[in-house]
């Protein structure tokens, strides 16, 4: 059993056996979903931004980010990662004013690695008995105030859910972050704390972990230009790492995700970003290349909003995500 689990999570690039060490020494869970881009524009930023409160999928990025720009907002996201691994997320938002403008959102993700063919014997030459599947899935409830002027405080929980052929793993988790903003700066501030929480059951006897993520992330709307540049910390729990006999600048950049949106007219949006992790994750060997760079585009038609990003993971090609954004 341990053999056909790693054999399936083995297929998300974002967790391949075959990366570096350094990615070898984030916390092994069984919720990897957990470490996917939820919308395709903050993949397309590099991850975590502080500038996307009116898309509710910002509450992955911190529950403090849900603002009331998100209300009666919906959106969804999909992506097919390799081979037949694919995920997606709906979310949506509400203000709720007898709860004192507090906004509240609900979402749900999921990532599917697929059918695996099922053998006796060798797995070459053993005789097929069908097949089995493998998969995990997030329900998520989240809720953001305002506590004091331009100061939001932020909470999400987490339902989470694995699933390999007969076997299965369960967890709950939580987010809590704050958020600040500065809007004569065009300023933003936030700090989560992510994925805490305790397993409920895991796969055969080893006890799986859940991913703690501390972040701290920052954006600036530059005051000539329409653009809007993020710079954000994650990860910082695990700061030294595997490549702990590294310079400290080549930690650093591996624990930040930069991106920016440049506005071009009040309908069209391009956008990039860097994730130091995923490209220290995905890097192969010495080599120079594009892991973790990110690129992207969004487009509003009327009350529609359709995103997309690529995102380069190295050797293992890219991924392209599409996402859509509505009020209802």
């Amino acid at each position: 059993m341990r053999a056909l689990r790693l054999l399936a999570v083995g297929l998300s690039a974002a967790v391949l056996a075959a990366a570096p060490a350094s990615a070898q020494s984030r916390t092994q869970t069984a919720f990897d979903l957990v470490r996917l881009d939820a919308s395709a524009r903050t993949a397309a930023l590099g991850g975590p931004a502080a500038f996307v409160g009116d898309d509710p999928s910002a509450l992955f990025a911190n529950p403090a980010f849900l603002s009331s720009e998100a209300d009666r907002r919906a959106a969804l996201s999909y992506s097919n990662l390799l081979l037949d691994v694919n995920a997606g997320t709906a979310t949506y938002a509400r203000d709720v004013a007898w709860l004192g403008g507090m906004s509240l959102a609900g979402g749900v993700r999921y990532l599917s690695y697929g059918d695996f063919e099922r053998r006796t014997g060798a797995e070459t030459e053993g005789e097929t008995l069908g097949t089995f599947g493998a998969s995990e899935a997030a329900v998520t409830v989240a809720a953001s105030r305002e506590v004091l002027p331009d100061l939001r405080v932020g909470l999400a929980l987490h339902g989470l859910f694995a699933s390999l052929d007969d076997a299965g793993a369960e967890a709950l988790a939580g987010d809590l972050g704050v958020s600040l903003a500065v809007p004569e700066q065009g300023v933003v501030l936030g700090a989560s704390v992510h994925h805490v929480g305790a397993m409920l059951s895991s796969f055969g006897t080893e006890a799986d972990r859940l991913p703690l993520d501390v972040r701290v992330v920052a954006s600036k709307r530059l005051r000539y230009v329409p653009l809007t540049l993020s710079v954000a910390g994650i990860d910082l729990n695990r700061f030294e790492g595997a490549r702990s006999d590294s310079s400290l600048v080549t930690r650093t950049l591996d624990h930040l995700a930069l991106g920016g949106e440049l506005q071009l007219g009040p309908s069209f949006a391009v956008r990039a970003g860097y994730n130091g992790r995923r490209g220290d994750d995905l890097r192969s060997g010495g080599r120079l290349d594009l892991a973790g760079v990110n690129i992207g585009a969004g487009i509003t038609l009327r009350r529609v909003a359709v995103d997309y990003a690529f995102s380069n993971w190295g050797a293992f090609g890219g991924l392209h995500q599409f996402g859509v954004r509505t009020k209802l």
